[in-house]
């Protein structure tokens, strides 16, 4: 079994990235805040540190953003981040540097690029900064495909641009669209729930200070999709190279955000489309995300397609952790699993944890391999269960059956494959291995 473990920071919005300040039980009211505000602590900086540690370590094989590294379109930001980032993520001097990955976000467009540069050009900031930080190439027409090299194996990764239709004025419905066109959104307010000719009370007017109205334009005038020609260029690349899974990456969500969205375009346009022609696939797909600010795992199949499975993982905002993740390969090349790691800040302390594992088996039955040395294995443990008469093995118990045969990670990795050809069944896999509690499945 191979590895390759990759880190997804989500949306970043420098310089406007809120710090979790841990709790303070202030009675007094009136105390010096100057003492009140050095006794909180954040979590930030451990955040930081840690993206720094994990990405300049040995075992991490790139470092992947969801987008959003601004707000509200303020590409004056923009080259800030790719320097924060890049010296971050590669201050060890590593001979080969760690591979740096992004897709743009709705706030990552500026206004007035979309409207003098077009609907491609205006991530050509975005596409020099890239260049000049070398990080890998922004996605725009077309998918970017990134090949992240682990020990003895590798992984594909397809980055996907959602944002095309972002501040794409056209999208919008006429009413809405004349009045921005016909405004500068910084300095006047402006009621988008009325249409034209409808009167309206100068006194009633919206109060939202200018520059969280623009920031609210770009929450509910985002107009998310993938366009046809890069959803076609991911499924020809995918079928025409024989690949047995894929990853994606893309800013926006694929499926509808667990709290309420009141947004006129609150989900991607075409996501139902997306969704379908990735499970139509018929194997492993993986999405990386962003853009909603919470962490949900979830897994989407259609039991008509046997080996269908769709994996969407979003990472939450940086400001409250982010996830590392570990894809197990087998020798074949086939997805075998994804293990996600979640770096998370707790506010009421100021520090960071990470949180419970969660594991996700994706290998079906009928390509499991199983080689020599672990079969081997799978008839200690079955002869060992039928002398003692149990049904429950403990990690301690399936070192000692295993002995010199399987040093490191290699017993880690024959249970794993053991439990994808499901011979096996783990308890707790979502845990560190020495919780395992592995059951033989049958007599």
């Amino acid at each position: 079994m191979r590895r390759v473990r990759i880190l997804q920071i989500g949306d970043i919005h420098y310089p406007g990235w809120r710090l979790h300040q841990s709790n303070l039980d202030a009675k007094d009211r009136q105390f010096a805040p100057g003492i009140t505000d050095g006794l909180r602590r954040s979590s930030f900086p451990a955040i930081l540190r840690k993206i720094g540690q994990l990405s300049t370590g040995p075992s991490c094989h790139g470092v992947v953003f969801v987008g959003d590294f601004t707000t509200a379109g303020r590409s004056e930001y923009l080259e800030g981040v790719f320097r924060h980032f890049t010296l971050l993520c590669r201050r060890n001097g590593k001979e080969i540097e760690t591979p740096l990955l992004f897709v743009p976000g709705n706030h990552d467009v500026n206004r007035a690029d979309a409207r003098d540069l077009g609907r491609l050009e205006k991530f050509r900031a975005m596409a020099q900064l890239a260049a000049k930080y070398r990080w890998e190439k922004v996605p725009s027409e077309q998918p970017v495909q990134v090949k992240l090299t682990g020990k003895d194996c590798s992984l594909d990764l397809t980055l996907l641009n959602t944002a095309v239709g972002s501040w794409e004025l056209h999208n919008l419905p006429e009413f809405l669209r004349d009045k921005l066109q016909a405004a500068n959104t910084h300095t006047a307010a402006l009621d988008l729930g009325s249409f034209s000719g409808t009167d309206i009370d100068p006194s009633a007017a919206p109060t939202v200070p200018p520059a969280k109205l623009v920031e609210q334009y770009y929450g509910q005038l985002d107009t998310p999709y993938v366009m046809p020609q890069m959803l076609d260029a991911v499924q020809r690349t995918l079928d025409e190279g024989n690949a047995t899974f894929g990853v994606l990456v893309g800013h926006h969500n694929l499926l509808p955000q667990k709290i309420p969205r009141i947004s006129p375009y609150g989900e991607m346009l075409n996501a139902g489309f997306v969704r379908s022609q990735m499970l139509s696939l018929n194997r492993p797909i993986v999405y990386l995300h962003g853009h909603i600010h919470q962490d949900p795992v979830e897994v989407v199949s259609d039991p008509r397609i046997p080996d269908s499975k769709l994996i969407l993982i979003s990472a939450p905002e940086i400001k409250d952790g982010f996830n590392e993740i570990v894809f197990y390969l087998s020798e074949q090349d086939d997805l075998v699993g994804i293990r996600l790691i979640p770096h998370r800040a707790k506010s009421e302390d100021g520090t960071l944890v990470e949180a419970a594992h969660c594991f996700i088996s994706t290998l079906s039955p009928s390509r499991a391999s199983i080689d020599s040395r672990t079969f081997d294995l799978f008839r200690r443990l079955r002869q060992h269960k039928e002398e003692r008469s149990g049904d429950l093995l403990f990690w301690n118990e399936v070192q000692h059956l295993a002995g010199s045969d399987f040093e490191g990670e290699a017993l880690e990795d024959a249970l794993i494959m053991l439990h994808a050809s499901h011979l096996i069944e783990i308890d707790d896999l979502n845990k560190p291995n020495k919780s395992w509690r592995i059951q033989l499945k049958g007599k």
